[in-house]
């Protein structure tokens, strides 16, 4: 694996490196004062966590989370003077062990002397970006895995999704005793939703906040939308209950200096665990 470094442009140092991403854009010439920043995915998710266990209740290196089971007590008619039987609710649990994931930065001092810009605090603040993004990406997949484990998945043979698609998912959580809470779509579902007219005329009377990527409310659901999630699906959850993040090392960023090659690295890490915590609380509508 090639290590990478930030670099002045590889001609000025008078050879070509392997593993080096230039910098020569970045020094002062005649250039613009303010370097132009990515287009970056907005991040939903993270909030709609039923829990996120943090690293004080992870003593070790994972934590087992416990469930009350559904159903699992009897309340039964009982004869006068007979004895009153006894039931107790059943309990099942699952182990969760956070995983570490992360990106090392490496910038010659060089290139952090002679550049117009703090490149360094850029580098960590994509970083710090980067790995919530990956958290993202994490519960998209688990909520993926949910609705397939519960069977709640909606299909349809459309090119675009229908207000049918959506109450049937929504009455797969409401069979189920879960509430839907939020419907999260991808780029394709958000413009099928856009052209529906009673959803237009509806959402006339809420206009939302574009930057939280809040696009209204249907069924007294909160309608998201995420580059995350594929152009052609979208989940409706009950966020009471559809899935839990166990962080035993928030996103944490750690400088450090190589001196024998002039170079400054920061590290950016973070260990998680996401899991859906009960499958039955999500359904996945795909259109096609």
């Amino acid at each position: 694996m090639v290590n990478w470094m930030l670099t002045r442009d590889n001609k000025e140092q008078g050879a070509s490196t392997a593993g080096t991403s230039t910098g020569s854009v970045l020094i002062p010439r005649e250039l613009y004062d303010t370097l132009i920043g990515a287009v970056r995915k907005t991040l939903v998710f993270r909030p709609l966590a039923a829990m996120i266990i943090g690293p004080g209740s992870i003593p070790g290196s994972s934590v087992d989370v416990p469930l009350q089971s559904e159903d699992t007590m009897t309340v039964m008619e009982i004869a006068e003077g007979a004895e009153i039987p006894m039931d107790v609710e059943g309990y099942e649990s699952f182990n969760m062990k956070p995983v570490k994931y992360g990106v090392r930065i490496a910038i010659t001092r060089e290139m952090i002397e002679d550049s117009l810009y703090d490149v360094m605090r850029y580098n960590t603040e994509t970083a710090g970006y980067e790995l919530a993004n990956k958290e993202d990406e994490l519960i998209v997949a688990q909520l993926n895995a949910g609705s397939t484990a519960s069977g709640h998945d909606v299909s349809n043979s459309n090119a675009t999704i229908a207000i049918t698609d959506i109450t049937e998912a929504m009455q797969n959580l409401e069979t189920d005793n879960y509430q839907p809470t939020h419907i999260i779509v991808g780029a394709e579902v958000a413009n099928d939703l856009r052209n529906i007219d009673t959803f237009v005329e509806a959402d006339k009377a809420g206009i939302n906040d574009p930057s939280k990527s809040l696009i209204g409310r249907i069924f007294a659901m909160n309608v998201l939308r995420s580059n995350q999630v594929s152009a052609k699906l979208a989940y409706v959850i009950d966020a009471n209950h559809a899935f839990v993040i166990a962080e035993k090392r928030p996103i944490t960023l750690r400088g450090f200096d190589q001196w024998e090659r002039d170079i400054q690295n920061v590290v950016a890490t973070m260990r998680i665990k996401i899991r859906y915590l009960r499958s039955k609380a999500i359904s996945e509508i795909t259109t096609t």
